[in-house]
């Protein structure tokens, strides 16, 4: 029985440029394949026997959707194998966010993926590469992490794939769940321990399990003091079939933004509700917003919003539909 271990990049896979260069490398650093990766941590072989799969060494800011449709076709073929157990994504922690949620709505497994990522590349003082890798492992060997869908690991926290979020830039600590708090951790004897599991529907309860369709542009348009319609009238330009307009707390727009986002929604594009607040950023479903036609977000950030959206579009579903999926996921 094995882990799979897929490198897809970012600092955890950076060689760095120096043991005290925290900046440096982002521009400079090379960035190691996974079987280069895990070669350097011999201990990992103790917790769990380890497969690795190549599959890229891209900094995040690099990866794309295409990039998370062929992972999952990787990862689905992958975890049918019986004494593939589980599985390991190394990856940058700019994005680790949004390629998590989009596996946790379309990978059908109840076996564990964990996603891990590092603030400091593993040659600096004080680094964070290797407990890392170490934790992500225990946690997906662990019997506990089955039908937990994806699961983020960092500085000994176990996140839901919809909950976490990039909070800091250079902080240990920059990856939290702001909303619900983590699922749980690993402990100082290196036990896993959950405290809860997901609620919402995903994996294998996912209504997009399995899927590998190429999803519509969907863009994100903000609320700022003088926004008016030209951010909307150019991703329509530019073909987008749905928007996530992101409001001012608790879900409003200037009017010009108003103005503009009733006119697409009489055009036939969707557009959902969603805020700039950070701890608090469900949209209620009030009259004066759905009655408009809008959909309103629920607990999770815009950027998972918009992916959420792009599914939904994929899928071919209607307004009514959408919404309900949001107010479900």
């Amino acid at each position: 029985m094995a882990i799979a271990f897929f490198g897809t990049g970012g600092t955890i896979s950076n060689r760095g440029t120096g043991s005290g260069q925290y900046l440096d490398y982002l521009d400079r650093g090379e960035v190691m394949s996974a079987k280069e990766l895990i070669s350097l941590y011999p201990a990992l072989d103790e917790i769990s026997d380890i497969r690795v799969e190549s599959f890229g060494t891209l900094r995040s800011k690099h990866v794309t959707s295409e990039h998370w449709k062929t992972l999952a076709q990787r990862l689905d073929e992958c975890l049918k194998e019986p004494d593939i157990v589980g599985a390991v994504i190394a990856h940058g922690t700019g994005t680790l966010e949004e390629t998590a949620w989009f596996l946790h709505l379309v990978v059908a497994t109840n076996k564990p993926v964990v996603i891990v990522g590092a603030q400091r590349p593993g040659n600096t003082v004080g680094s964070d590469t290797a407990l890392n890798l170490a934790d992500a492992f225990r946690v997906a060997v662990s019997p506990q992490s089955v039908g937990a869908g994806v699961t983020v690991v960092m500085n000994r926290q176990i996140h839901s794939a919809r909950d976490v979020s990039k909070v800091a830039n250079h902080s240990l600590t920059a990856l939290q769940s702001p909303v619900r708090g983590a699922l749980g951790m690993i402990q100082a004897d290196n036990t896993v321990r959950y405290w809860r599991k997901p609620p919402n529907p995903h994996t294998t309860d996912s209504a997009f399990a399995a899927t590998a369709v190429s999803a519509p542009r969907v863009d994100i348009v903000h609320a700022y003091t003088d926004a008016d319609a030209t951010a909307v009238d150019a991703f329509l330009a530019a073909g987008a079939a749905g928007l996530i307009a992101v409001g001012y707390p608790p879900g409003t727009l200037t009017q010009p933004l108003d103005d503009a986002i009733d006119i697409a929604i009489g055009h036939g594009i969707l557009v959902v509700q969603a805020t700039r607040a950070q701890l608090e950023p469900q949209v209620m479903a009030r009259s004066g917003l759905v009655g408009r036609g809008l959909i309103a977000n629920t607990d999770i950030t815009p950027t998972k919003a918009r992916i959420l959206l792009q599914l939904c579009l994929a899928h071919r579903l209607d307004r009514d539909d959408t919404a309900e999926i949001f107010a479900a996921y």
